[in-house]
């Protein structure tokens, strides 16, 4: 059964079909008439079915037939009695049909002269063209003038429907083109405009009602590089291009331009394509996974002292200041950049992270601040943009920063301080609004001291800091981290432990875990893959994990501090237990607060 939508639509296209065709008839109807020009004659047009939609007579057919009741019966209406009319059997045969007085099987139609033609559209019927004269007489130009006008009607609803599919193409094609998110415009092989959609105009800064029709040189503030395919022959693709729009703006824009050729191979015009540079970047974010993954509820603990570590994260997160984390290697540094970025305002930007230690001292200006075309040898040929653009409007991780060679920390601060970057070997700047997040398992006070260090690098990174602390300062935290940890691995390797031992417990428990959770993870997985139980038990533990350190470890075992590291520590653990109160902080050391203050300044402690 055919829905009532379904029918409404096939009706509604059968009116608009009959409408196109009576439009498409109407001037060779009346010339057809005009033609003729007689009181004696009527022409009708049909549809595929018989049905009449238009007709045209004289006043003495008018006067014999009443057209609204018995025009149907003579000349349309199918007769079983009486015979077929001249229109029906050109609806049947598809062919032109001559009845004139006694060719018609019906007697009331024996007066008259009928002469009919199909209409017809790529072998489709559309219906019928018929003239009529009040004469038993054939007319020897009759038929001819009907076929003539019937194929003139055929051509003008061909004309009219290649036109309506041109039109409603061309209304698809400039959809399309006005709702990418590419600029596009076409020019001509003289420069001047002939297509520009709106995205483009408003990336140049153009006055739409005003730019079709004018050459493109005229129209924008710069040398159009689109101009050079006109000269050349040859397109690009993927070319980055910065221009000054007519607005002022700074545009930095990835540009594709292809020249338009006829069938013989002559340049007719080119094609313009071209797309800002940070849509691209955030395609490459993604693809490249330059997101944080990790936020606070992923750091496993309840500890006193990294319940604080984690309140200095949150507080450094509500600001857009830059954060230095200090930690030793495998405390979770980078877990905290994580964390920090996804619980501040820059959550849906990029996060991109830069391990310092891992490249090459040569390639660390070019892969911060990219480098730009024919740099150096080997570099990609259009250049590359740097971990700072692709960070732009988000959070850049410099992870192992007191690695950094001295000559890229100056070069680092300009960036950190005019939010500007230029490319190795280029001369375009480019705006970069990044936070920076720093870590380090190094003290960079005692490195500046040493001249490892800029000092000023130090004071520009170290506005906020977050103290992450060893595992063996919150043991408490270990049976919740062997726990969260025989989850992950048992995810990662398909394996079904359940839990620890208890002497395993106690045995991990008591260990100084130097390397602290990144040393616990590779221990807790060395035995889950040795397990064939689903409890981990002291037999798997390794050799030098099975004996519980004591409680005054050798020399070799443990780092021995100076009085004044040990002091500064003492200082740094207090203050951010007492929150920077420093009364209670004095009091709680038994020193007066002046006393403090001196040690806070002499050991560059930040409150």
């Amino acid at each position: 059964m055919i829905s009532p939508a379904l029918l409404k639509q096939e009706i509604d296209d059968i009116d608009k079909a009959r409408l196109a065709l009576v439009e498409s008839s109407k001037i060779f109807i009346d010339y057809l008439f005009q033609f003729i020009n007689d009181k004696n004659f009527i022409v009708v047009l049909t549809d595929h079915q018989g049905k009449k939609l238009e007709t045209v007579g004289g006043e003495f057919f008018k006067k014999r037939f009443d057209l609204s009741v018995q025009l149907k019966d003579p000349l349309m209406e199918e007769n079983a009695t009486a015979g077929d009319t001249a229109i029906d059997q050109c609806l049947k045969i598809k062919k032109p049909v001559q009845l004139c007085g006694e060719d018609h099987q019906n007697p009331a139609h024996q007066s008259l002269s009928c002469y009919a033609a199909p209409i017809l559209y790529e072998g489709e019927l559309l219906g019928s063209l018929c003239l009529t004269e009040f004469t038993r007489e054939p007319n020897k130009t009759a038929l001819g003038l009907v076929i003539a006008s019937a194929k003139g009607i055929e051509n003008q609803v061909y004309n009219h429907r290649n036109t309506s599919k041109i039109v409603e193409q061309s209304k698809y094609q400039n959809a399309i083109v006005e709702n990418i998110e590419e600029g596009f415009l076409t020019i001509d092989n003289r420069g001047v405009v002939t297509y520009i959609n709106q995205k483009a105009t408003r990336m140049l800064a153009l006055d739409p009602h005003h730019t079709v029709g004018r050459f493109i040189g005229d129209l924008v503030p710069f040398e159009p590089i689109v101009l050079e395919v006109l000269e050349t022959g040859e397109g690009y693709v993927d070319r980055e291009y910065v221009l000054t729009n007519n607005a002022g703006q700074k545009m930095h824009l990835i540009k594709t331009a292809m020249p338009i050729r006829d069938n013989e191979g002559n340049l007719t015009g080119v094609i313009d394509i071209f797309r800002e540079i940070e849509y691209i970047k955030n395609i490459v974010n993604k693809m490249v996974g330059a997101r944080a993954n990790f936020t606070f509820d992923d750091i496993v603990g309840e500890s006193p002292v990294l319940i604080d570590a984690i309140n200095q994260a949150k507080n450094a997160a509500n600001s857009n200041s830059n954060v230095l984390i200090q930690g030793e290697s495998g405390t979770g540094k980078e877990l905290f950049a994580h964390s920090i970025h996804n619980h501040s305002d820059r959550r849906n930007q990029p996060f991109v992270a830069i391990n310092c230690a891992a490249i090459p001292r040569e390639l660390i200006e070019s892969e911060l601040f990219g480098y730009a075309k024919g740099s150096f040898t080997g570099g990609l040929k259009g250049g590359r943009p740097g971990k700072f653009e692709l960070a732009k409007g988000g959070t850049i991780f410099l992870d192992e920063i007191g690695e950094l060679p001295m000559d890229v920390q100056a070069k680092l601060l300009r960036v950190l301080q005019d939010k500007r970057v230029t490319r190795v070997g280029g001369d375009n700047i480019f705006d970069v609004d990044v936070r920076i997040i720093a870590a380090t398992n190094k003290d960079l006070y005692q490195e500046a001291r040493k001249n490892n260090f800029r000092w000023d690098m130090y004071y520009r990174l170290n506005v906020l800091k977050v103290n992450i602390p060893p595992l063996r300062d919150r043991k408490n935290d270990i049976p919740k981290i062997v726990d969260f940890l025989i989850q992950k691995i048992n995810r990662r390797l398909g394996t079904r432990v359940r839990g620890v031992a208890p002497e395993v417990l106690d045995r991990l428990t008591g260990h100084v875990w130097e390397g602290n959770v990144r040393e616990l993870e590779n221990v807790i997985e060395q035995m889950m893959n040795r397990c064939g139980e689903d409890h981990l038990v002291l037999e798997l533990l390794p050799e030098e994990y099975r004996h519980k350190k004591t409680a005054f470890p050798m020399e070799e075992d443990y780092k021995i501090q100076s009085f004044e590291e040990a002091e500064k520590d003492i200082l740094q653990k207090a203050l951010s237990f007492y929150k920077g109160n420093i009364t209670k902080t004095a009091e709680n050391l038994k020193v007066s607060r002046n006393t403090l203050y001196n040690k806070i300044s002499k050991y560059q402690i930040m409150v």
